[in-house]
């Protein structure tokens, strides 16, 4: 009995120093499942915070991102565009019974104006208090 406990010992010991359950990381932790939830940061190069249920700082080596299960949050750099959507210019647009009217030309009703203040503008007003 003594020899079947200490192979069991020495066993489990040798399942720790190989390392332990290779774990897929989660985007967020579950609340709800009644495990302790830990977070590593940097898990194969991703910047995304990865989520896992059981012991403290697990080594980054036993994590890994499920890719097919946790999307990116947004499309890489690099993504190309669809090249079926047309691009409009600027310029080709029509404009069908809508007139076009500059900037400069539009009226601005009820606009208060503001007035320069007597003294000058801040920045003079300012210097003007250091010199007190």
């Amino acid at each position: 009995m003594d020899t079947m406990l200490a192979v069991l010992l020495l066993l489990m010991l040798i399942g720790q120093a190989f390392g332990g359950e290779r774990m897929s990381c989660e985007v967020q932790p579950m609340r709800d499942d009644g495990r302790e939830w830990h977070y590593r940061t940097k898990v194969g190069g991703d910047p995304r915070i990865c989520w896992y249920p059981g012991e403290r700082m697990k080594p980054r080596s036993e994590l890994y991102w499920d890719t097919d299960a946790t999307p990116l949050s947004g499309p890489p750099g690099d993504a190309l565009e669809p090249k079926d959507t047309p691009s409009l210019e600027p310029d080709a647009v029509e404009h069908k019974g809508t007139p076009i009217v500059e900037p400069d030309a539009v009226e601005h009703k009820g606009t208060p104006t503001v007035e320069p203040h007597p003294d000058g503008d801040f920045a003079e007003r300012w210097r003007a208090l250091d010199d007190r």
